[in-house]
């Protein structure tokens, strides 16, 4: 192509989970003006059982997608490296992913082997420079973590493969109890994990900042003058230093009422989607702004082999409970109706056609049972 399609969608991204110009996070203070958009994760260890839960927090941008992505599809990116290579890859792993901008472009997901994800903005991120790495923007960069990865030591070695652009920072976990802040500070991913971690959550400030602050206002336990960044990260981590683990009912159970404690309302923002997986049994929770009722999605009662289509269901259905069954083939023509209203909405000027040409590009991923699987490898442009 000779354009490289929806370059928009990294500018699009950068609007999840952002904030008004000159609101500074850092420092704490009590006159710094409150932000009324911003999302909060994190992580419970639950006798070996790792439970992870996120909220996302707007004004605005409550339609989603609930999205299966199947194993074995052979995937291809569309923005080269310097020296004009792409990465391709074969999906190893199938994964549930919530999606504000529909498929290959998650914001949170855990996939087959437990792994587990949320997306927070960050004001002080960095990307790295332009080197021979392809690039991947923010969502498909996590895609390509989730079809790849099993620990966060996969998850951090994948750096050297790929380059990310981003505005973000993340929460990552594994079923095996790892877990690792992601960031991208001064132009290099910066990843903190095991003894490197004061608390496993994360909000929107930087986690050195956050820790700091934690560390040295829990004592008198009053958070009430920080900022709702560092409000929001103190409250979590209290949270999950005081977790006792029980069962898996009970473990949910404290992470959605975790998750209400740290809610954008406190602040006059809007907790659209509140989201918890279960990494033992690999079930999706989630509720929302528009439908607060709780209602899952097991993601060993789909097909995750490669030639079953892609599943899709509407995050703020009307339904409750187990609605794995309400789900159905995922429809490109409503992925890009998803995809059009969010850009619309942010009045940010594009190409259809590059809409057309990158929905085109995910509808047209073969299996690796009709194409011979590449591995994980750089390929020259196209």
């Amino acid at each position: 192509m000779a354009r490289q399609p929806l370059a928009v969608f990294v500018m699009v991204l950068g609007f999840v989970c952002t904030f008004p110009a000159g609101v500074g996070l850092g420092a704490g203070v009590a006159d710094t003006p409150p932000s009324d958009e911003h999302c909060s994760s994190f992580t419970l260890g639950n006798n070996g059982q790792a439970v992870f839960a996120c909220n996302y927090d707007r004004r605005i941008d409550d339609d989603g997608l609930v999205l299966i992505n199947k194993r074995g599809i052979v995937k291809t990116s569309y923005q080269p490296g310097t020296t004009g290579r792409l990465a391709e890859w074969t999906a190893r792993y199938a994964s549930i992913t919530f999606s504000l901008l529909g498929y290959q472009f998650p914001w949170a997901g855990m996939n087959e082997r437990g792994l587990s994800f949320s997306t927070m903005a960050l004001m002080e991120t960095e990307c790295p420079s332009p080197d021979e790495r392809p690039l991947l923007e923010s969502g498909f960069w996590l895609q390509y973590m989730l079809d790849n990865c099993e620990t966060v030591e996969e998850v951090i070695a994948i750096d050297a493969e790929v380059r990310i652009d981003t505005v973000d920072h993340y929460l990552v976990a594994d079923r095996h109890g790892g877990v690792v802040v992601l960031e991208f500070l001064d132009g290099r991913m910066v990843a903190r994990t095991g003894p490197e971690l004061c608390a496993a959550a994360l909000t929107n400030s930087t986690y050195e900042d956050s820790c700091h602050l934690w560390e040295s206002l829990r004592p008198a336990g009053n958070y009430n003058q920080q900022n709702n960044s560092i409000h929001r990260f103190c409250l979590a981590a209290d949270r999950v230093r005081d977790f006792q683990p029980g069962t898996t009912a009970h473990s949910v159970g404290y992470a959605f009422d975790t998750l209400h404690q740290v809610r954008g309302q406190l602040w006059g923002g809007n907790t659209r989607w509140s989201i918890v997986f279960d990494t033992r049994n690999l079930r999706a929770y989630f509720r929302t702004e528009r439908n607060p009722e709780i209602r899952w999605v097991d993601l060993e009662a789909f097909d995750l082999r490669c030639g079953r289509a892609p599943q899709m269901l509407d995050i703020n259905t009307g339904l409750t409970g187990d609605v794995t069954g309400a789900s159905t083939d995922l429809d490109f023509e409503a992925n890009r109706d998803l995809v059009e209203a969010y850009i619309v909405r942010w009045d940010i000027d594009y190409n259809p056609d590059d809409i057309t040409a990158l929905i085109g590009l995910f509808e047209s991923y073969p299996c690796a049972q009709t194409r011979r699987s590449p591995g994980r490898r750089i390929a020259p442009t196209r």
